[in-house]
């Protein structure tokens, strides 16, 4: 199950990167995570490779969250297990100019039960993906209310 969106903003890479990689930054755009707690040997505030936490949203189970990925250009990309799956998610950013850039979310499931998991959450996930990636353009463009 592979689940894409993508998203204008009219901002430069740099400041989406900023925003995706701080985590205190995440409750404006992603509004779903209740609570992040960082685990031992990784950085509270800046997203880096192998930065570990124990993130949980306001709908299911807190699980850890591992980043395998940081590009300096924009973006990383993270994986987590829960329930015998494996869900790898990644945030791109290309700059399509100086005050702009294209972003993009990737969400991949896999295990046993990947279609049905697909089947059952698939849209509702998919809204989600376009909502976060909205709420970060607004954020990112200089909006006060997101």
């Amino acid at each position: 199950m592979t689940i894409r969106t993508t998203r204008h903003v009219g901002a430069p890479a740099a400041r989406v990167h900023d925003l995706l990689t701080d985590v205190d930054a995440w409750a404006p755009w992603s509004p779903h995570v209740v609570s992040v707690t960082t685990l031992a040997g990784s950085d509270p505030a800046r997203l880096h490779e192998g930065w570990r936490g124990r993130v949980r949203p306001f709908f299911g189970p807190a699980t850890t969250m591992t980043v395998t990925t940081v590009r300096p250009e924009g973006g990383y990309s993270w994986s987590t297990r829960a329930l015998g799956h494996r869900l790898d998610y990644d945030w791109s950013v290309r700059p399509t100019g100086d005050t702009r850039c294209d972003v993009a979310v990737t969400a991949d499931v896999r295990g046993p039960l990947a279609r049905g998991v697909e089947a059952v959450v698939g849209r509702l996930s998919a809204f989600g993906q376009r909502r976060r990636a909205e709420r970060l353009a607004v954020l990112a463009e200089g909006w006060r209310r997101v």
